[in-house]
């Protein structure tokens, strides 16, 4: 699970008629997120697609298992925050 993700900040223009704040492309390892979310939805989104991204980079299925799902998304989630404190410290700031 060494890919590097992107995160790109953009304006309400960019995402104009998705209904979005927020996405994650697998396929480019870039996450999007509005600037102008209030401070909650920023941390709410950031991690909506972190989540994405784990999901997509790890294969995990619906099919699997409750346990086993989750133990495999902490562990994700787990090496995201390791290689990328910065951003965590960036998502910890916004409390």
């Amino acid at each position: 699970m060494n890919l590097t993700f992107t995160v790109l900040f953009l304006n309400d223009a960019q995402m104009a008629g998705t209904g979005a704040v927020g996405y994650c492309d697998p396929e480019t390892q870039t996450i999007g997120l509005v600037g102008s979310q209030s401070t909650d939805l920023m941390q709410d989104t950031f991690l909506h697609e972190v989540f994405h991204a784990i999901v997509h980079v790890m294969d995990l299925k619906e099919t699997e298992t409750e346990e086993n799902y989750v133990r495999r998304l902490v562990t994700g989630l787990c090496t995201v925050w390791n290689n990328n404190p910065a951003a965590f410290k960036s998502w910890s700031g916004l409390v």
